[in-house]
C-alpha cells in the first residue's frame, strides 16, 4: 500500500511539474513584444499611409477634445472656433 501511494504521489508530483512548465511556457509567449508577431512592413507607400491615418486619428482626437470641452465650459467659445471665423473673413 506504501508503495501505490508512494507511486501515485510521484504521478501528482509529475503532473504538477509539467502543469507548471506549461503554465510559465504560455506566460512567457503573452509576455512576448508586440513587434515580434507584427509582418515587417516593407512597402514605403504603406508606411506613409500608416502615418497619415495616424496623423488624421490624433488630429481628429484633439477636434474632439475641444469640442468636449467648449461645449462644457471649460474653453470660451472665441478661442475654440478657427481664426478666420473669428475675424469675420468667412
Amino acid at each position: 500500500m506504501r508503495e501505490a501511494a508512494a507511486a501515485r504521489q510521484a504521478a501528482l508530483d509529475e503532473a504538477a511539474a509539467e502543469r507548471e512548465a506549461i503554465l510559465c511556457q504560455h506566460y512567457n509567449k503573452l509576455r512576448e513584444p508586440e513587434r515580434d508577431h507584427r509582418p515587417p512592413a516593407e512597402d514605403e507607400q504603406v508606411l506613409a499611409d500608416a502615418a497619415r491615418a495616424r496623423r488624421l486619428r490624433d488630429s481628429h482626437r484633439a477636434a474632439l477634445a475641444v469640442a468636449r470641452a467648449t461645449r462644457a465650459g471649460a474653453i470660451p467659445l472665441r478661442h475654440a472656433q478657427p481664426a478666420a471665423l473669428r475675424s469675420g473673413a468667412a
